[in-house]
């Protein structure tokens, strides 16, 4: 049987002049807890660094005490369980939702403001007689993680995820693909809340008035999309489109109640296409001479999958040459050789 180890802070300890420990409840997952005077209680971690935590001063009550000349991290909560433990560690050491989304400052202010907001406080928005979000229509240049972007906007809202193709709801039968279509919003019903996400939207939900006159069967299927996606939003249903070509939508989909925002995810920032460079590098063996701003300057307006070539590229040719890591001269190189995929777009 394993002896109980002594506490780190002992009873009557004073974190400041009007707050002490009355005593250590338990130690659990290498965190200590205690009671505290105030009616709170004290996370100690024991093996957890403050170099290694995530900024979460906005959210935690956090503070560094030094203990027998170690230092270690601490968090003040209002309350204490197991459950409540984890979810403070994965907190502090993980990131998830729109904070995995590199940059893109003011997309992701739209994105809260607009979105998210409406739907986790949706009676204050209720109150002043503002619709919540339906569906939304992520636009812009390919390879610029819209994609990505869907998948960590279901995260932040902790909705169920369900990608829709056009491939995935054809079929040889005759009116099987409005069936499917039917089924797939069946179940993000059962699963609800949910985001239902079609990429190249397009596809699903061409022009009608383009498709000529032996594609009734396709009119069938726009039409019964457009059906589910009028209620979608009264199903705790949040259907989001990706395109590359909006020109291209039926019309009908862009009326008030159907796709009621807009939004464009424009090629990555300056700061967005650093922390790309950073990702895309790590673990890999590279060089304290890369400068990740000067790349980012090398690159505006190259797509995220552009960088994610470069990167890939300049660790073939760090092997290729003999070298023991990727310097600068190396990545330098393989981006004056590799053009944006995106240059079409005015500089």
């Amino acid at each position: 049987m394993t002896k109980p180890t002594k506490p780190l802070l002992y009873n009557g300890y004073k974190l400041n002049k009007d707050i002490s420990v009355i005593k250590r409840i338990e130690k659990i997952f290498f965190t200590e807890v205690y009671e505290l005077s105030d009616g709170n209680y004290l996370y100690l971690f024991l093996d957890l660094k403050s170099e290694e935590i995530i900024d979460r001063s906005k959210k935690y009550k956090i503070s560094k005490l030094q203990i027998d000349s170690n230092d270690y991290v601490a968090i003040t909560a209002g309350q204490h369980s197991h459950e409540q433990v984890t979810k403070i560690l994965e907190d502090l050491t993980s990131v998830h939702g729109l904070e995995c989304v590199a940059g893109m400052k003011s997309l992701k202010r739209m994105l809260i403001e607009e979105i998210i907001e409406p739907l986790q406080n949706p009676e204050k928005f209720k109150k002043f007689k503002l619709s919540l979000p339906n569906g939304i229509l992520l636009y812009g240049p390919p390879g610029c993680g819209k994609t990505f972007i869907v998948e960590k906007l279901a995260e932040e809202l902790n909705y169920h995820f369900i990608t829709l193709h056009g491939s995935s709801v054809a079929t040889p039968y005759v009116h099987g693909a409005v069936s499917n279509i039917a089924q797939i919003f069946k179940e993000a019903e059962s699963k609800a809340p949910s985001i239902v996400f079609i990429d190249e939207i397009e596809g699903l939900v061409p022009k009608r008035e383009d498709l000529g006159g032996f594609a009734d069967t396709k009119r069938e299927e726009v039409n019964e999309f457009l059906v589910q996606l009028n209620n979608a939003g009264d199903k705790n249903i949040l259907v989001v489109g990706a395109t590359n070509q909006p020109e291209l939508i039926d019309s009908a989909l862009m009326r008030a109640g159907r796709m009621d925002k807009k939004i464009e995810v424009p090629p990555p920032d300056k700061i967005a296409r650093e922390e790309l460079f950073k990702i895309y590098l790590s673990g890999r063996p590279y060089s304290d001479d890369i400068d990740f701003s000067e790349l980012a300057e090398m690159t505006k307006n190259y797509s995220c999958s552009d960088i994610r070539l470069i990167a890939t590229e300049a660790a073939r040719e760090a092997i290729k040459v003999g070298k023991e890591e990727i310097d600068g001269k190396i990545i330098r190189g393989v981006i004056s050789n590799i053009p944006s995929s995106l240059s079409f777009i005015h500089k």
